[in-house]
Order: C-alpha cells, then sequence, then structure tokens
C-alpha cells in the first residue's frame, strides 16, 4: 500500500504513537464490517481526536449551509431568540465554551434535535410542540451540547473518512490535525449524512450526564431531562414514533443514569 509522504517524514515522538493509534482505528473499521456501516457512531468511546478544532468548525458551517438549503429554517423571530437565550445560557457553561455556538430552529413536524460539529444545534418546531417549559427546551439542547462536547460526530466522521481512504487521510491527520480542499468538502458531506442516524449507547449516556451538569451550572433544573426522557418513552411504542426516537433512543437505563447523576451532583 502506498504511504503518504507526509506519513514517511515523521514517524517520530507523539507523532509515530499517533500513527500507531490511527492504524488501530482503521483496523477496528475493518474489522466492523457493514455494522460499522448501518452505525458508525458505534464504539467511538475511546477513539483519538485527530481533526483539529479549526476543521472541525469548518465542517460544522458548511454542514449548516447543506441543512439550511435542505430544511425550511423558522422565521418566528420570538422563538430564535427564546431558543438562543436558552442555547447560550447553557453552552457558556458546558467545557467547550470557546466555540461560537449557533441555536437553529427548523420549521418543520418532525420532532427531532441535533447537533453538527463545531457548536452547531438544531431542535424542530415538532419536537418545541411537545416540551412543556423553558426547562425542557434546556435539555434538550443541552443533550445536544453535550455531543458537542464529547465530539461524537466528529468521531464519526473521521471513522467514515478513514473506512473510505485509509492511509491518504492518516497523512492529511498527523499534523496539526487540520485538513482541506477535497477532503474538507467530503467530511462535510458525510457530516450532513451522519446527523439523523442512530447515536450508540454509551454517546447517549455521555452526552446526558454532560447536559445535565450543563443545566445545573446554568441554572436550570435537571430533572427535566427526565421527564423529556419519559416522555419520549412513552410515546415509543406507537404507531409513529417520533424520528428523536430513532436517532436518540429513550430507555429506562437512560433516566435511571440521569437519576443517579443529579443525585451525585447536589
Amino acid at each position: 500500500m502506498y504511504l503518504p509522504e507526509p506519513v514517511t517524514k515523521i514517524r517520530t515522538g507523539n507523532n509515530m504513537k499517533r500513527f500507531f493509534i490511527i492504524f488501530t482505528v482503521i483496523m477496528s473499521i475493518m474489522a466492523g464490517g457493514q455494522a460499522q456501516a448501518v452505525d458508525p457512531l458505534t464504539s467511538t468511546e475511546f477513539d483519538p481526536v485527530l481533526i483539529g478544532e479549526g476543521s472541525e468548525i469548518e465542517i460544522g458551517k458548511n454542514t449548516d449551509q447543506q441543512l439550511r438549503s435542505k430544511y425550511r429554517i423558522s422565521t418566528d423571530q420570538q422563538l430564535n431568540q427564546r431558543i438562543n437565550a436558552i442555547g447560550q445560557r447553557l453552552a457558556a457553561q458546558s467545557e467547550r465554551k470557546n466555540l461560537k455556538y449557533t441555536f437553529t430552529v427548523i420549521n418543520d413536524e418532525l420532532v427531532n434535535a441535533f447537533a453538527a460539529p463545531g457548536g452547531y444545534i438544531y431542535i424542530t418546531t415538532g419536537i418545541l410542540q411537545r416540551l412543556k417549559n423553558d426547562d425542557e427546551i434546556a435539555s434538550v439542547l443541552a443533550h445536544e451540547i453535550g455531543h458537542v462536547v464529547n465530539k461524537h460526530s466528529l468521531k464519526a466522521i473521521q471513522r467514515q473518512m478513514m473506512a473510505q481512504f485509509g492511509l491518504q487521510i492518516m497523512g492529511a491527520m498527523l499534523g496539526d490535525g487540520g485538513i482541506s480542499g477535497a477532503l474538507l468538502v467530503k467530511a462535510s458531506e458525510i457530516s450532513a449524512s451522519l446527523l439523523l442516524l442512530k447515536n450508540s449507547r454509551v454517546n447517549e449516556l455521555e452526552s446526558d450526564a454532560e447536559g445535565v451538569e450543563i443545566m445545573r451550572l446554568a441554572g436550570y433544573n435537571p430533572r427535566a431531562m427526565i421527564d423529556v426522557q419519559r416522555m419520549l418513552l412513552g410515546v415509543s411504542g406507537g404507531k409513529n414514533p417520533p424520528a428523536i426516537i430513532s436517532t436518540h433512543p429513550p430507555s429506562q437505563e437512560r433516566i435511571d443514569a440521569i437519576q443517579r447523576k443529579i443525585d451525585n451532583t447536589r
């Protein structure tokens, strides 16, 4: 197999360690076979983050442009201000408060919420109609911020890119984590395609825990996250369950974990 020039030149120190880490990730992808193609977020818990923050933000920006061309964005100024105010209050308490978060309301009956890399977060009018108060809205947004903090979608993009490009992408990431040109475009396309896929159990639990802490620090009632989970769990067995149930499956395990997190942070 051809090794890109950057790889052959910098196999020392930390870069050498990163080389073997990436190689291990690629081998795990190859071993995962078809299962990874169905749910690329599975088993990313210990994946190293190879894409730098600058490139992550660019991927998020490009993804946002794609989504804005695909969905109708709400023009309700009062609603947008309310969601942005709640979101920014939460984001200010996150571990990645340096990011410039954006909170976008999608005018769609689809019941869903999701996050793109770099702090781009979306919530639909469909789910907002089911939420009773600001605390419940905050619980959904805080959970999505949790995905951004833990770089879940970014890790999924990495896996897809390495599965498609192998050692070619490895060379591009061994420097400062920056990617450019055609690879950046491809990463953005992959990002948009992954947003509505099911999240892994580990990712959901991590984002719930992160969300509880963010809510607490921002002055919202974390118990609202349990209320939302119970609502979603109650409608999950219906003939036409909300879309968010397929991307962020509710479960009693999640409810119990959220309760433990609340109890341990009082």
